[in-house]
């Protein structure tokens, strides 16, 4: 792994002799001579018998080593640094490249954030036996309807709320299974438990939003299978 040693990004009032920005970071250590080092030796003894043992040892020192140069290398950029090569030169495409990372991951944290809160207003309408309202209801999407406006229940937005945290490099959920436990949840025989505390003022209009989450599904379920049997 080539090192880095990384600078905090240049001010306005920056001149040869104005003095290092503290950022509250400490630059990233440089640990590619060290790692060179250690690869030698390990080359230089891989083939004696009493040193094999030792080899799995260095590997997972070199392994630690890389991860906290690559962690030291994120906060660097996470606070607004710029990392540069051994030579002292600015490294754009690697200050870039871990721009680009932490952007996805902000991204990927608010699709969970969306997915996690929207779960969590399902366990507390089924744990409860209040009385419902329109707005309380945990209809698929990132906000709640507010405005009782059931044209935001469209085709394209449940679709896009339901599969989002699905491209979360950590999710393990398949789209099938994703479709199949919400058609369980959404099905109007299994909602009427849910259904019957809603206030009678607003019962209709839930009824009706149901059936066209339900259709959404099931539309979406029968374009899963045309993709299937094509492949």
């Amino acid at each position: 792994m080539m090192g880095y040693l990384a600078f905090p990004p240049p001010t306005s009032n920056s001149s040869s002799s104005a003095q290092p920005v503290d950022t509250g970071f400490a630059e990233p250590h440089d640990t590619s001579s060290e790692q060179s080092r250690a690869r030698r030796v390990e080359e230089e003894d891989g083939g004696k018998p009493e040193k094999r043992g030792t080899d799995e040892e260095r590997r997972r020192r070199l392994e630690r080593e890389r991860e906290l140069g690559e962690s030291s290398e994120i906060e660097w950029v996470r606070a607004g640094g710029v990392l540069r090569d051994a030579f002292g030169r600015r490294d754009k495409a690697r200050t870039e490249s871990i721009r680009a990372e932490l952007r996805l991951q902000e991204q990927e944290r608010r699709k969970m954030e969306r997915w996690e809160s929207y779960e969590g207003i399902w366990r507390r309408v089924n744990a409860s036996t209040e009385s419902l309202v329109f707005a309380d209801f945990p209809w698929p999407l990132p906000d709640r309807i507010m405005d009782r406006d059931l044209g935001r229940l469209d085709r394209q937005s449940v679709t896009d709320f339901l599969f989002e945290s699905l491209s979360v490099r950590s999710n393990t959920t398949t789209t099938k299974e994703r479709i199949r436990s919400s058609l369980l949840r959404w099905h109007p025989d299994k909602m009427s438990r849910v259904l019957n505390r809603v206030v009678s003022e607003d019962a209709e209009l839930v009824r009706e939003g149901i059936h066209t989450v339900f259709g959404t599904l099931r539309a979406l379920q029968d374009a899963e299978r045309t993709a299937q049997s094509v492949t």
